[in-house]
C-alpha cells in the first residue's frame, strides 16, 4: 500500500523514526542495524517501508535499500516469525550475515540472536536456504572468522614455537651455506657397522631436515560424520534437500561430536515421522 516515504526526519527512537512528509508525522518502525546509518535530524531522506496492518494494529516497517526490504519480506514467510521477530532479526545482524548463516545451516549462529530459539532458527534455515541459493548467496565463514582454520592456524604457529629443529632449516643457517655438514650428512646416511643403508628418514640430520606438518592440517580435508551421514542418506534414495532437512532436524538431538550411525539413525528417524 505504501511503497516508500520521502521526507524530513524529525526524531529517532530506540526502534524506530519519525518522519514528516507534507506535514504529516508517520512513525516507522526500523533494524536497530539502521539508525547509526541515518542523516542527522532535520535532514530529507527516503525511505522504503513495509505496510502491516491487523485489526487492532497498523504499522510501518522501513529500510534504507530495496534489497533489505526484500530480505524482511522473506524473512516473513518463514512460519513463526512475523514482523517484530524479523525486525529482530535484521537488529542483531545485518542482513549479508545472516544470509550467510542460512546457507551455511549455522542454527546455533542463529540461535544468538535475541528472540530466536532453535526450531526457529531450523525452520529459517529449512525454509529459506534454496531460495537464498537460487539468488547466489555464497556460502562462506558466518559472523566473523572462522573458528576452525583459526584453531588449525593457532596450532600451527604453536608447532613452530615448539620444534627448534626446523627454525635450523631456514636459508641462511649455517648447517646449509657449510660443504663439510653436507657432507657429513651424506656419509651419515650409511651404517658404518654394514654395508647396508639406514633409510634417510632415521638419520638425526635428515630428521632436521623433514618439513614439519603443521598440526590439524590432515583434519581440514576430512569430511565430518554429519557429511558422511549426508551422502549416506542419498544413497539410501533420499534426495539432497531430504537428506539436509533430516540432518538440521536431528542437529537438535544428536550431540555435534556424534558419529557418522548417530547422525544416521537422527535423520531417519525425523524421515520417518513424515
Amino acid at each position: 500500500m505504501i511503497a516508500f516515504l520521502r521526507g524530513r526526519l524529525v526524531g529517532l527512537g530506540d526502534d524506530c523514526l519519525l518522519l514528516d512528509v507534507s506535514g504529516v508525522g508517520y512513525r516507522v518502525f526500523v533494524p536497530a542495524t539502521m539508525l547509526a546509518s541515518l542523516p542527522q535530524v532535520g535532514r530529507d531522506i527516503l525511505i522504503h517501508t513495509f505496510y502491516y496492518a491487523r485489526e487492532d494494529q497498523v504499522s510501518l516497517y522501513g529500510f534504507l535499500t530495496e534489497e533489505e526490504l526484500a530480505f524482511f519480506r522473506l524473512l516473513l514467510e518463514v512460519s513463526g516469525v512475523g514482523p517484530k521477530v524479523g525486525l529482530g532479526i535484521l537488529s542483531a545482524y545485518s542482513v549479508v550475515e545472516v544470509q550467510r548463516a542460512i546457507i551455511a545451516e549455522d542454527v546455533l549462529a542463529l540461535t544468538r540472536i535475541p528472540g530466536i530459539g532453535r526450531k526457529t532458527a531450523q525452520r529459517l534455515v529449512i525454509e529459506l536456504r534454496d531460495k537464498l541459493l537460487k539468488q547466489g548467496v555464497r556460502a562462506v565463514p558466518v559472523f566473523g572468522v572462522d573458528p576452525f582454520l583459526e584453531e588449525a592456524s593457532s596450532q600451527e604457529q604453536d608447532q613452530n614455537a615448539q620444534d627448534p629443529l626446523q627454525q635450523e632449516q631456514s636459508p641462511g643457517s649455517p648447517e646449509e651455506q657449510l660443504p663439510e655438514k653436507a657432507s657429513l650428512q651424506n656419509h651419515s646416511l650409511k651404517d658404518p657397522s654394514s654395508d647396508r643403508h639406514v633409510p634417510e628418514g632415521t638419520s638425526p640430520l635428515a630428521r632436521r631436515r623433514k618439513k614439519a606438518v603443521p598440526a590439524g592440517a590432515d583434519r581440514m580435508w576430512k569430511t565430518s560424520p554429519r557429511d558422511e551421514a549426508f551422502s549416506a542418506l542419498q544413497v539410501l534414495g533420499y534426495t539432497a534437500n531430504e537428506a539436509r532437512d533430516a540432518l538440521v532436524e536431528a542437529a537438535a538431538l544428536v550431540p555435534p561430536d556424534a558419529d557418522v550411525e548417530a547422525w544416521i539413525k537422527g535423520a531417519l528417524r525425523f524421515l520417518g515421522s513424515q
